[in-house]
């Protein structure tokens, strides 16, 4: 049988007794214990080995139960719990994160699990307690512990909530049923504003809960938001302004484009190089509601449509106050009310009147590249004479005019030149000088002005052309300018009095004969102021307005006449 060194040392002590108690010691021996014999001491040592290897049993027994409920274990067994849990991807960062605390000890998991020193001084307190009065597997309390904490940091540190997924793409994160409920009335009250008519969002919507930190929730408005774009209740279109009024709105910009080339087009040119419009044209981007009905023939209609705008004419020789009107497409009553102050029977050369006419209602100013011939002017050089007055000239020797190739830039607004630029210029011949005479003697009073100013002011009875007078027709030659009786008459321009006298059915009449070859007539005078040979200014009286001759009233006969040919004085007359 083996023994043990403990048992060893026992059973010398033994023997070591038996001997002290020898023949020397027989008396003390009797009188006290009796001596063991070698089988006492053999059962004694048996049963002192049978006691070590309980007790070496009992301590390898702790030795295993303190490695089962060691920290190294328990993180052993911890991490099993939590691989086996199914969570979502937040959650599972945080187990993770408390597996690798439990890998640290006891201490460092409550510690990271309960995010403040005074709840884990507290939950420890309590553990102790609970151990101290169960002695039972103190670690296993220790277990339950950890496990009690970490759910109660876990549900301390996230929020149920739900996955939101439209057409099975996920969109955010909800808190409720009732949230996703409120965002979707809120898309539908949007679409259904835009569209003018009730809107029903019919996506598939579905919600898986979940766990997540609360700042991971996702901003409703911005769901919303995401939701609405799908939704689809705005499109991009393209709006039409000109001169800042709107003119309608089109699905794409080249409808657009199109129909300002199509306005243009009448006034293009093979040799336009470019044009735009006079108005100020935008094409731009807008939002509008998806049902949106476009109508690009409207638009059409008003781009080629005229507008009536105010402008003024310029009178010119021959001009009436009736052939203005007509020409313009306009009433005299019309052109009248527009000049209030005009007298129609009064007008003059270079006098401006308001009008109005009939415009595009894009105006397009075209740019053209034009090349073409024409006149170089003959050069004057002018020499002094006494025989003329200041201002008059007289040509000596008449020069050729030369002859040039032009490349210029031409603008043209409606089909209107308003302006020509002289790019290039190329002489194909050179022109030859012209010598003339300028005067150098003052000019006399009585000196024509070269145009001819209303000898009376009063309304046109007659005008110069045919008319019926009587009863049949005749041909007029001058204007009949009615006037009370004794009105004085003035000359038209300065001149010579040819005439002055009786004239058959002109009655009391005054001629004059400019410096320009010019004649004219004033007839049926009451009296005459002047005689033949006489020199008179522009503007002097020469006689009294009366009803001498043919006349049915007191009026100025007046008339011109060209190379004894009559013409219409309002031609002439400023």
């Amino acid at each position: 049988m083996k023994q043990t060194e403990r048992d060893q040392r026992d059973q010398e002590k033994i023997t070591q007794g038996a001997g002290a108690a020898g023949p020397e010691n027989a008396k003390e021996s009797a009188g006290g214990e009796q001596p063991r014999s070698w089988r006492k001491y053999i059962e004694e040592a048996e049963a002192a080995e049978k006691r070590a290897e309980r007790e070496a049993a009992k301590a390898r027994a702790a030795q295993a139960k303190k490695e089962k409920h060691s920290p190294a274990a328990l993180t052993r067994r911890a991490r099993a719990a939590l691989n086996g849990a199914s969570l979502k991807e937040r959650a599972g960062q945080n187990a993770r994160n408390l597996r690798s605390a439990a890998g640290d000890g006891w201490d460092r998991v409550c510690s990271a699990a309960a995010g403040g020193r005074e709840r884990l001084s507290q939950a420890a307190a309590k553990v102790r307690g609970v151990v101290e009065r169960h002695p039972i597997s103190p670690l296993l309390y220790l277990t339950v512990a950890a496990l009690a904490v970490c759910a109660a940091v876990f549900n301390g540190s996230y929020t149920r909530a739900y996955a939101l997924a439209v057409n099975g793409q996920e969109v955010g994160v909800v808190s409720s049923p009732d949230e996703k409920d409120a965002i979707v009335s809120g898309v539908e009250s949007r679409a259904s504003d835009i569209l003018g008519e009730r809107y029903d969002y019919n996506a598939e919507i579905s919600m898986t809960p979940v766990y997540v930190t609360p700042d991971a929730l996702s901003d409703a408005a911005q769901i919303e938001e995401t939701l609405f774009q799908d939704v689809g209740a705005l499109t991009t279109a393209y709006g039409l302004r000109v001169g800042g009024a709107e003119l309608g709105y089109a699905p794409d910009q080249d409808v657009l484009y199109n129909l300002l080339d199509e306005v243009a087009q009448p006034y293009l040119t093979a040799d336009t190089i470019r044009y735009e419009f006079v108005e100020d044209v935008e094409v731009y981007p807008i939002e509008l509601p998806s049902n949106t009905r476009f109508n690009v023939d409207s638009i059409r209609e008003t781009l080629h449509a005229l507008k009536v705008e105010q402008a003024t004419y310029t009178v010119k020789k021959g001009d009436t106050f009736n052939a203005i009107a007509y020409s313009l497409d306009m009433w005299p009553n019309d052109l009248s009310v527009l000049n209030p102050d005009v007298m129609v029977d009064k007008l003059w050369v270079d006098q401006e009147l308001v009008i109005q006419k009939a415009v595009p209602y894009l105006s397009v100013e075209n740019v053209t590249d034009e090349t073409y011939e024409q006149e170089i002017p003959s050069p004057v050089e002018y020499i002094e004479t006494a025989d003329l007055y200041v201002g008059d000239t007289k040509v000596k020797e008449q020069g050729e005019d030369g002859l040039e190739r032009v490349s210029a830039h031409v603008t043209y607004v409606n089909g209107v030149e308003v302006s020509r630029e002289i790019v290039a210029a190329e002489t194909l011949k050179e022109p030859t000088t012209t010598y003339a005479y300028t005067g150098t003697t003052p000019r006399p009073v009585t000196a024509s002005n070269g145009y001819f100013i209303w000898p009376v002011r009063g309304s046109i009875t007659s005008n110069f052309g045919g008319r019926n007078l009587w009863g049949s027709y005749d041909f007029h030659l001058g204007l009949d300018i009615a006037c009370r009786t004794g009105t004085g008459i003035k000359a038209a321009d300065g001149g010579t009095v040819i005439k002055a006298g009786w004239s058959g059915s002109y009655g009391n009449l005054v001629a004059i004969r400019h410096d320009n070859g010019y004649v004219t007539y004033y007839a049926h005078n009451s009296s005459v102021l002047v005689s033949v040979g006489q020199k008179v200014y522009q503007g002097q009286i020469i006689a009294k307005a009366g009803m001498t001759g043919n006349a049915s009233g007191p009026h100025c006969h007046f008339e011109v006449r060209i190379n004894g040919t009559s013409v219409n004085p309002r031609n002439y007359l400023r």
